[in-house]
């Protein structure tokens, strides 16, 4: 992508590096992201596109407050789809719209997960010592019994999460 003259204002880098706007709809940042979310070198750093384009089109963000996304997409600088909020807002944010649990991703979606919900399932119903399923899920027995005691996976209720 073609680089934006020195001198454009912060609104022609925006238009630059995104498409165009439609309101309404998400307004994905097409330059340079880290971690999905838009980077824009303004004033001799570089921020996040979706904050600025809040501070652009809307106004300033006072001192512990963040631009939060309505349509959960990293990406879009749509004025339109931010908010003001805290870190717990945001959290919140996530939890309301079931994108994480409160103590953070269940079950397959956590990334530390070694197990997979039917293997889980599989270690319920599984008549075996734990030490022996331990061994074969290549787990804790720890992990096992708090597995048989529904301490962990406790999501799971007759096969479905």
């Amino acid at each position: 992508m073609k680089r934006v003259s020195q001198s454009a204002t912060l609104r022609e880098r925006l238009d630059h590096y995104a498409e165009p706007f439609v309101s309404g709809r998400c307004r994905l940042w097409l330059g340079h992201k880290r971690g999905g979310y838009g980077l824009l070198r303004w004033q001799g750093r570089h921020q996040q596109a979706h904050r600025l384009a809040y501070i652009e089109h809307v106004g300033p963000i006072p001192e512990g407050l963040d631009a939060l996304h309505r349509c959960d997409v990293r990406a879009c600088i749509n004025h339109e789809h931010l908010f003001l909020g805290t870190d717990a807002d945001n959290a919140a944010d996530s939890v309301a719209k079931g994108r994480r649990s409160k103590t953070g991703p269940r079950g397959e979606r956590n990334s530390f997960a070694k197990l997979t919900a039917s293997k889980v399932l599989a270690i319920r119903d599984d008549p075996r010592s734990q030490p022996v399923i331990a061994a074969a899920y290549g787990v804790a027995q720890s992990t096992v019994s708090r597995i048989k005691r529904r301490k962990t996976w406790k999501h799971l209720v007759n096969g479905r999460s």
